[in-house]
C-alpha cells in the first residue's frame, strides 16, 4: 500500500473497499485492520473507541472508513421504522427448537441490514435466577444448555446477513433494580457451570462478532472494568477477538479502558480523548492497549463486511410475520387442562367470553430497550374471535376499575358487572403483567397485581369454566391455580401473539411449548430466598444510583445457593415445584420406546451412541421434546442430582413414528474443578436418563466411564 493512501477520501458507494485500497480477499480481516491501523493518527484511533452519536461506531472520513450503525433488537429491529416484533426471547426458549429460532434471528438479520444497520444488539443471554428480575423476558432461561442452544441459533441467523450480533449482558445481570451498584458475588465454579456457558458457546460455536458488558459489578468490580472477564475470560480461555463494548452508560472510570474494553457506549465519558491522550503520552496508558481496540474494531467490521455497501431487497414482510406466528405457536406453554376444556370444540362450547385487562390490550412485549413498536398488532380477544368456530359466540366485556388499587373498587357493583358470565359455556379470562410493569431497570413482584388476583378468585366464582392466560416473563405465585380449569403461559408472544393464541384455544394446532424455567410454588421456595432483597421489586421503585459519576455504595448480592440453581436447587433439596423445568402439556400423546445405548462402558475419546423411538398415539398431529440428562454417581464433588445435556424436538402426525438419536461424549460428563481451575471428567459411574420434562424420565440406564 502507497503511503500517499491516507491521503485519500473515499465513499463507499457501489464500490468494495477491499478493491479501493488493493487489499485481495485471502487476506485476513486483522491484517487488513492493521494496514489501516498504521494509517491511522493518536486522535483519530482514540475517537474511535467510543459511541458516536449514540448508536453508531465513529468512522474515519479521511481514510474513507464509514460509520457504523447499532440497533437495539432480541425481538426485532428498535428505533428504525418498520420492525416485525418478534415474541420475547423467553417465550422462543420455550419452543425448545433452535433452528426455528435461527429463523428469527434470520429474519432479524434481514430487515436489520435493509436499514443499514451493521451491529445488532442481541442476544441477551443472562440466566434466569429469580422471577422478579424485570428483564426475564429478554432471556432464554435457567438452563445453561438449553439457553446455549437458542443463543447459537439466533446469533447464526443474524450474523448470516453480514450483521453482528452482540451477546449480552456480561455477567450475571439477574437483579435489574438498582444494577449500576448491585455486586452479583459469585464463586468461581458457578461462574463456570452455570452464568459463563452461553457467552462460551456464542463465542466458540457462533463466532459472535461483539460482546456487551453488564450494569453490575462481578464479586465487587464492574464488569467494564474487569480484567478477569475481559482478557483472562474472553481474550485468553475463550480466544474471543471480537469487539467488548459496555451497555449504556456503564463506564465508570478509566480502569475501562485497562481492563481491555474497546467501546465505550453511547459517547465518550471516561473513554474521551481528553481524558485518555494525556495518560497516552505521559505512559500511563500503553498505546498497544488502544491499538489492540482499534484492530478488534476494525478487524470484526471487515471480517462481516460492514464497510462494504451490500444492496439488500426490501424485507419479505409477511414471511417474517409467519415466522413471528410460528415462534409464538411453538413457545406458548399448556401447563394446565382439567378435563379437557382445551381445546373448545363446537360440540362442547356455543358461548365463549373473553375479559381480562391484557384481553383488547394484549402485552407483546416486556418494557425497555428491547420493547419495539410493533407495526401490526392482533390482541387476543381479536385471535380467538377470528379462529372461533363459525357457529360459536365469541363476546367481550371490559373490565374497568383494575388500573386503580383494587381496594378503591366496589366490590358489589364490580361483582354484578360479571354477573353476566354465568351464561358463557367457557370464560377465557386474560392476566399478567406489561411493559409498564415488567421491564428494564426495575424488578417486578412476584405475585400478579392490580387486583388480578382478587379478579381471578371473582371470576371463577361465577364461572368455574375458565381458562386463564398469563401474559409475563416468567414464573408467577398462583394461589388462585385450584379454582381454574387451564392455563396457557404466553410470556409475551410477539406481533403475532394474538393469532397463536386463538389457534391454540380452538385446536387448530396442538401447543408444543416447555417450560425453559421452574416455576415455584412460593418465593420461599427459591434458592435465592435467603439472600435476594425484593423490597424493591414493584414497577416504578428508584434506584439509589443512576448517573455518571455518583458516588455509591456496592450492595453485594451473594450467589449463596451455586450451582443449585432452578432445576438443580429443587432436587438437591427435595422441593416439588409447582411446575418443573421441561413441563408442558399437548393436545396429543406420545410413546417412547425401543431405548438403547449401544455401550455400557465409555472409554477415554469414545462416544456413546443413544437411540429412541417415539409415536404419536394421540388424534392430532403435535410435536414433542425429548430430554436427555445425566447424573454423576460418584463425583469427588457435590453435584446436581441431574443436568440437561441435549434435547430434540420432533412433530409427528398421528400415527407417526420417528427416531431420535443422540450422542454422549466426554464433554457432557465434565465438571469445573475449583482446586484445579480446570474442567475435567472423573472415572466412575453416570446415568443416562430419557423423559419429556426434568421430573417425567421414562427411561434410565448407567454407563461406566473408565480411562
Amino acid at each position: 500500500m502507497s503511503p500517499n493512501s491516507s491521503k485519500i477520501i473515499f465513499l463507499l458507494v457501489g464500490c468494495s473497499f477491499l478493491n479501493h485500497y488493493g487489499f485481495t480477499q485471502s487476506r485476513s480481516s486483522i491484517s487488513i485492520a492493521d494496514s489501516l491501523l498504521g494509517l491511522m493518527t493518536l486522535q483519530e484511533k482514540v475517537e474511535m473507541i467510543a459511541g458516536y452519536q449514540n448508536f453508531n461506531i465513529k468512522g474515519n472520513e479521511r481514510l474513507g472508513i464509514p460509520q457504523v450503525k447499532l440497533a437495539d433488537g432480541p425481538m426485532g429491529v428498535k428505533g428504525h421504522g418498520k420492525a416485525t416484533a418478534f415474541p420475547a426471547s423467553i417465550c422462543m426458549a420455550a419452543s425448545w427448537n433452535p433452528d426455528l429460532v435461527k429463523e428469527v434471528g434470520t429474519a432479524i438479520g434481514r430487515e436489520a441490514k435493509s436499514k443499514g444497520i451493521g451491529i445488532l444488539l442481541a442476544p441477551g443471554v443472562n440466566m434466569y435466577r429469580v422471577p422478579h428480575c424485570g428483564r426475564n423476558f429478554e432471556y432464554y432461561g435457567e438452563d445453561p444448555l438449553l439457553a446455549s442452544e437458542m443463543a447459537v441459533g439466533f446469533i447464526n441467523g443474524v450474523q448470516s446477513n453480514n450483521v453482528v450480533a452482540t451477546v449480552k449482558h456480561l455477567v450475571a445481570n439477574n437483579q435489574d433494580y438498582d444494577r449500576h451498584r448491585v455486586s452479583s458475588d459469585i464463586d468461581e465454579r458457578t461462574l463456570r457451570e452455570i452464568y459463563f456457558p452461553v457467552f462460551k458457546a456464542a463465542i466458540k460455536k457462533a463466532d459472535v462478532g461483539a460482546v456487551m458488558t453488564s450494569y453490575n459489578l462481578l464479586n465487587g468490580i464492574h464488569t467494564s472494568e474487569s480484567e478477569y472477564l475481559l482478557k483472562d475470560i474472553l481474550r485468553n480461555d475463550w480466544g474471543f477477538d471480537g469487539i467488548i463494548m459496555s451497555d449504556w452508560i456503564s463506564v465508570y472510570s478509566t480502569k475501562a479502558f485497562i481492563a481491555g474494553l474497546d467501546l465505550e457506549m453511547p459517547r465518550p465519558h471516561y473513554m474521551h480523548p481528553d481524558s485518555i491522550l494525556p495518560l497516552l503520552k505521559n505512559g500511563s496508558l500503553a498505546r498497544v492497549e488502544l491499538d489492540n481496540k482499534i484492530r478488534h474494531i476494525l478487524s470484526t467490521c471487515i471480517k462481516h463486511k460492514l464497510y462494504e455497501e451490500i444492496q439488500i431487497d426490501e424485507p419479505n414482510w409477511e414471511i417474517h410475520k409467519q415466522t413471528a406466528l410460528q415462534a409464538a405457536r411453538e413457545g406458548i406453554v399448556l401447563l394446565k387442562n382439567e378435563n379437557n376444556i382445551l381445546p373448545i370444540t363446537e360440540s362442547k362450547v356455543q358461548k365463549v367470553i373473553v375479559l381480562g385487562p391484557n384481553a383488547m390490550y394484549t402485552p407483546y412485549s416486556g418494557g425497555g430497550a428491547a420493547k419495539i413498536e410493533a407495526y401490526e398488532m392482533l390482541s387476543f380477544f381479536d385471535g380467538i374471535q377470528g379462529h372461533a368456530p363459525r357457529d360459536t359466540e365469541v363476546d367481550y366485556l371490559p373490565v374497568e376499575g383494575l388500573d386503580k388499587a383494587y381496594s378503591q373498587v366496589n366490590i358489589d357493583e364490580f361483582s354484578k358487572s360479571l354477573e353476566s358470565i354465568k351464561k358463557y359455556d367457557a370464560v377465557i379470562l386474560c392476566v399478567g403483567f406489561n411493559p409498564q410493569t415488567e421491564g428494564e431497570g426495575f424488578d417486578r413482584p412476584f405475585a400478579l397485581i392490580d387486583g388480578q388476583e382478587w379478579l381471578i378468585e371473582l371470576v371463577t366464582s361465577i364461572n368455574p369454566n375458565t381458562v386463564l392466560v398469563l401474559n409475563v416473563g416468567g414464573g408467577v405465585f398462583m394461589p388462585w391455580l385450584e379454582n381454574i380449569q387451564a392455563l396457557l403461559h404466553t410470556w409475551y408472544p410477539g406481533q403475532q401473539g394474538g393469532n397463536a393464541l386463538g389457534e391454540i384455544v380452538f385446536g387448530k394446532i396442538s401447543p408444543s411449548g416447555k417450560l425453559p424455567i421452574s416455576i415455584e410454588k412460593n418465593w420461599s421456595d427459591n434458592a435465592a430466598f435467603e439472600t435476594y432483597d425484593t423490597s424493591y421489586a414493584v414497577p416504578g421503585a428508584k434506584p439509589f444510583y443512576t448517573l455518571y459519576g455518583k458516588p455509591h455504595e456496592t450492595e453485594h448480592l451473594p450467589y449463596n445457593e451455586g450451582i443449585f440453581t432452578g432445576y438443580r436447587h429443587f432436587e438437591k433439596h427435595d422441593i416439588k415445584p409447582l411446575f418443573p423445568f421441561g413441563f408442558g402439556l399437548s393436545y396429543t400423546s406420545f410413546a417412547l420406546k425401543d431405548f438403547t445405548i449401544d455401550k455400557k462402558k465409555m472409554k477415554a475419546g469414545v462416544n456413546l451412541q443413544i437411540r429412541i423411538q417415539i409415536e404419536n398415539t394421540g388424534t392430532l398431529a403435535g410435536a414433542e421434546t425429548v430430554q436427555l440428562y445425566i447424573s454423576d454417581l460418584k463425583c469427588s464433588h457435590p453435584q446436581p442430582v441431574k443436568e440437561l445435556k441435549a434435547f430434540h424436538k420432533i412433530f409427528l402426525e398421528p400415527g407417526q413414528q420417528g427416531s431420535i438419536e443422540f450422542r454422549v461424549d466426554a464433554e457432557m460428563l465434565k465438571y469445573y474443578n475449583p482446586e484445579l481451575s480446570k474442567w475435567i471428567v472423573e472415572n466412575g459411574e453416570f446415568e443416562i436418563l430419557i423423559g419429556t420434562a426434568s421430573d417425567n424420565i421414562i427411561f434410565r440406564d448407567t454407563i461406566t466411564r473408565t480411562p
